[in-house]
């Protein structure tokens, strides 16, 4: 049975054009996309990250902002890795069956914890 949880989770290699994007930066995204575009061909575009993990615009502007501010992303033409996704953006993301357009990274397990 499929776990429609973590429905696209990445895999452990590293990736060699990684770019982090801050979604709380004003015109990041546009910004993002534009350089992506730039670039040529979706092959030679860089994956862009995000950290969901604290953004403020998700508490101070809703989580259809987010979702908004993701599929704008992904609408450039990039690849777009979400890395430790809280439950109400992965919910969301879930209901409106866009989970399987990005890929989400599932933080390892803090070894200083052990």
């Amino acid at each position: 049975m499929k776990n429609n949880l973590h429905p696209a989770e990445s895999p452990r290699v590293a990736i060699p054009h990684a770019t982090f994007i801050d979604l709380d930066v004003p015109d990041s995204v546009r910004a993002a996309c534009a350089s992506a575009q730039a670039l040529g061909p979706a092959p030679h575009r860089p994956s862009l990250h995000v950290d969901c993990h604290h953004l403020r615009s998700q508490r101070t502007l809703g989580v259809s902002h987010v979702v908004s501010q993701l599929l704008l992303l992904r609408r450039g033409g990039t690849a777009v890795w979400l890395h430790r996704v809280n439950a109400p953006l992965r919910r969301c993301l879930r209901l409106l069956h866009l989970h399987s357009l990005f890929y989400f990274v599932e933080p390892e397990q803090d070894v200083s914890l052990l």
